[in-house]
């Protein structure tokens, strides 16, 4: 993470869970969530609506099998600008690099992730190692698959 680039909000899960995988060119494939959060701020400003969050790696897969519309959600990380294809407006979003669950979580179905994830020899995968592949991908541009 960018020494001075840190963020840890929390929100409320406010749309659909987009879950899918990168997939550069010979590399294997790149688990990846997208969501929006709730935030409110401070009385004073106004709330923050629809925060991007993208998660990566093993760490995605954990995520999606735990979280569902209106989980509240606490998400450390670093913000990330980058362009869009066929647009000018650049996307502003949350490269979360630890999540804590806490409400409305699913553990019944975050239990059966996790026992998938250590049957594949995953669960215990490095975050840094997914963040890392993940960076070099959207800087090389090397995908098969458009994340937007």
């Amino acid at each position: 993470m960018a020494q001075g680039n840190f963020t840890w909000q929390r929100g409320d899960i406010t749309g659909d869970i987009y879950f899918d995988y990168l997939r550069p060119q010979n590399q294997d494939p790149v688990p990846y969530v997208r969501l929006y959060l709730m935030i409110d701020g401070s009385p004073e400003a106004k709330p923050v609506k629809g925060l991007r969050v993208l998660v990566y790696g093993t760490l995605a897969e954990l995520v999606y099998g735990h979280v569902q519309k209106g989980s509240r959600i606490g998400v450390e990380g670093h913000i990330q600008m980058r362009s869009r294809p066929n647009t000018t407006t650049p996307v502003f979003e949350v490269v979360a690099e630890r999540i804590e669950f806490i409400r409305n979580i699913d553990y019944e179905r975050g239990k059966q992730v996790i026992a998938e994830l250590k049957q594949r020899g995953k669960r215990n995968g490095s975050a840094a190692s997914d963040l890392e592949a993940v960076k070099l991908i959207l800087e090389t541009g090397e995908l098969d698959h458009d994340a937007e």
